[in-house]
């Protein structure tokens, strides 16, 4: 059998956060090819690059609703292609009736979603979700009842893993040369400002853990995090500090896997981190809890005298750099990774 698991969410982030839900239905599916449509953003070819058991089909349309797939002509496009594959059965993470629809006129006969949003019309068999009417639902609980739902409500893993190659570390450290001992890593990226702890922060932080203990640091973000990169080791006067911002996600990946420990904001980083087993520390300001805390090597901050965050919290300005230096005092970890 052919499955295809649709996944259209933009963000690395994204896509870790639902490859165990992925992975635990694939899991029934034994002795079937694997497929995942999911848009380039999500570095999914790189991220799964050792992994044989899911083939990746890329979904060419972005957030501004560009692209080759995007339009009537592209869903089209996209339709042919999906056609061309001769799926039996397809799994949809995601709401929308677009992709539900996409499958009918490609020709699978058995789909599956969520069951929102007039979805539930193209879904074979029928699924109506009592939630219909309500727009504002957490994406991560729908992923997680969807996929016990779907397996019988057995247990599976809750932490996605990246799989990195020895030759992969040796070539890496071949290539950069800085210190590959005692490393922490400070994720200064994220996808947009409400999610990013202000850069003042990180430079008081950073010269705090620098002065307090024996450590590297290894600056993770995208290409646009550079200049902060650069910003912070002018202030500081620092040599023992490495950049990742300028590498492509696989080697990102590959470099962190030198650190002992993350500090950061939410964001792609921060996943790939905890999906390579590094225990992190993530600041949540604008993120609802549990899509940082699926994973057993992930810890949260959040601002004092807050309980819950969302979406709309705004609230990375209020976490304070001495809020944040507690947490990491208290995570047992440390004393023996320093």
């Amino acid at each position: 059998m052919k499955i295809l698991f649709i996944q259209p969410r933009v963000g690395i982030g994204d896509f870790i956060l639902f490859l165990p839900f992925i992975k635990a239905i694939a899991e029934l599916e034994k002795n079937s090819e694997i497929y995942c449509l999911t848009k380039k953003r999500t570095a999914a070819d790189q991220i799964l690059i050792h992994d044989k058991k899911i083939k990746i089909i890329f979904l060419e349309r972005n957030t501004s609703g560009k692209g080759k797939h995007a339009g009537i002509k592209g869903f089209f496009q996209l339709k042919n292609l999906i056609k061309s594959y001769s799926f039996d059965k397809a799994f949809i993470l995601h709401q929308s009736c677009r992709y539900a629809l996409l499958c009918k006129l490609a020709g699978i006969k058995n789909i599956l979603g969520y069951g929102r949003n007039f979805q539930f019309l193209f879904l074979s068999p029928l699924i109506f979700n009592r939630n219909f009417f309500n727009k504002n639902f957490n994406i991560y609980e729908e992923a997680f009842n969807f996929t016990k739902k779907i397996i019988n409500n057995k247990d599976f893993k809750k932490n996605a893993e990246i799989i990195i190659t020895n030759k992969e570390k040796n070539d890496f450290n071949t290539k950069y040369k800085f210190n590959k001992n005692k490393n922490i890593i400070i994720g200064i990226g994220g996808s947009g400002p409400t999610v990013k702890w202000p850069i003042e922060n990180w430079i008081t932080l950073i010269n705090y853990l620098n002065k307090s203990f024996t450590i590297n640091f290894i600056i993770a973000g995208g290409k646009n995090d550079e200049l902060e990169f650069t910003l912070i080791e002018h202030e500081l006067k620092i040599k023992n500090i490495f950049s990742l911002c300028n590498l492509n996600i696989r080697e990102a990946v590959i470099g962190m896997s030198f650190g002992k420990f993350f500090i950061g904001n939410d964001s792609g980083m921060h996943h790939l981190a905890a999906s390579i087993g590094i225990d992190t520390l993530v600041l949540i300001g604008s993120t609802p809890l549990n899509y940082t805390n699926y994973s057993t090597f992930m810890n949260q901050v959040i601002p004092d005298d807050y309980k819950q965050i969302g979406h709309s919290s705004n609230a990375m300005k209020l976490i304070s750099v001495q809020n944040v230096i507690k947490n990491f005092k208290n995570i047992n970890l440390i004393k023996k990774l320093f």
